[in-house]
């Protein structure tokens, strides 16, 4: 049986996964073997793009349409997906249907037509919709879990001063110590605990037929609901964005939020500039360099309180 592979760049120069990769067409020929699948070439879509294991459609023998998605097996319970989607269990979730912990592998419902939020040209519309679809993902924690709480996100910075022999390096000092500040405030008033998606924006909302719009790709983190806000306003697609005044944009989808989430209008702003100064954070290896875009974000929520 031919296997369509095709590894994207993103992933073939990461050098910690040559051998990995070198395994990935005997891990699909075994998860075609395991689950039935006819195995298709993965996505070509600009939307569909590999930034972090590999994925392809498939479908099994009685038609159903599927996707895998294939970590280094090392990793995968590191990103703790199919841990909250099991949680989840669909309900505004796409369905997990298998694993297999050994291959680093996750079979998943396929989302169809499947096409991003992002591609919508309305942004209040996606503001809404992201807003309900963070609603209905938030679920009480269970007993026993893996999940991780967003501490680990605002220790970063702590971890960036090891790294830095006490400094935060080219990361701004202000802006570190402004979201320690608003993030240790945000935990002390919080009155939630709940399971939450932590990257939930534009890219991980498909549209479906099951329902109208399934989320995909949780991290699996815990803690206030207010930290989902962040990845959302963090993101400004073409289609919904372009042309328009970004400050605007964020004021529109902050009045959104405080009306869809029941959320004070403080929280959602300070848990916006929190989340803006870990995404910054997070960006100052890309070689893209643009981190400071995150941090331009920060300073106009933070003119807002």
């Amino acid at each position: 049986m031919s296997i369509p592979i095709e590894i994207p760049e993103r992933l073939s120069r990461n050098k910690k996964w040559v051998d990995w990769l070198a395994q990935l067409p005997d891990i699909l020929a075994t998860c075609a073997k395991k689950w039935d699948l006819h195995i298709e070439a993965p996505m070509t879509e600009d939307y569909a793009e590999m930034s972090y294991g590999y994925i392809t459609p498939a479908t099994q023998s009685d038609g159903t349409e599927v996707v895998l998605k294939s970590v280094p097996a090392t990793i995968l319970e590191e990103l703790r997906e199919r841990h909250a989607l099991e949680v989840c269990n669909g309900d505004s979730t796409i369905k997990l249907l298998g694993y297999d912990e050994k291959l680093g592998t996750i079979m998943i419902e396929r989302a169809r037509p499947g096409v991003p939020l992002s591609v919508n040209t309305d942004d209040d519309e996606n503001t809404r919709i992201a807003s309900r679809q963070m609603k209905r993902f938030w679920k009480p924690l269970p007993a026993k879990h893996n999940f991780v709480s967003t501490d680990y996100e605002i220790e970063g910075f702590d971890r960036l001063r090891k790294k830095n022999s006490g400094t935060t390096g080219i990361f701004p000092e202000k802006w570190a110590s402004r979201a320690e500040t608003l993030y240790k405030e945000l935990m002390e008033t919080s009155t939630e605990t709940v399971l939450l998606h932590a990257d939930l924006h534009h890219y991980n909302i498909l549209s479906a037929t099951r329902e109208p719009w399934l989320t995909i790709d949780p991290k699996g983190y815990y803690g206030d609901p207010g930290y989902e806000v962040g990845a959302f306003l963090a993101n400004y697609p073409d289609e919904s964005c372009e042309g328009k005044d970004k400050n605007e944009i964020d004021i529109r989808r902050i009045h959104i939020m405080i009306e869809e989430l029941g959320m004070p209008r403080d929280r959602v702003i300070k848990w916006g500039i929190v989340l803006s100064c870990i995404w910054s954070k997070w960006g100052i290896d890309d070689p893209n360099g643009g981190w400071p875009d995150a941090l331009r974000r920060a300073e106009v929520l933070d003119n807002l309180l």
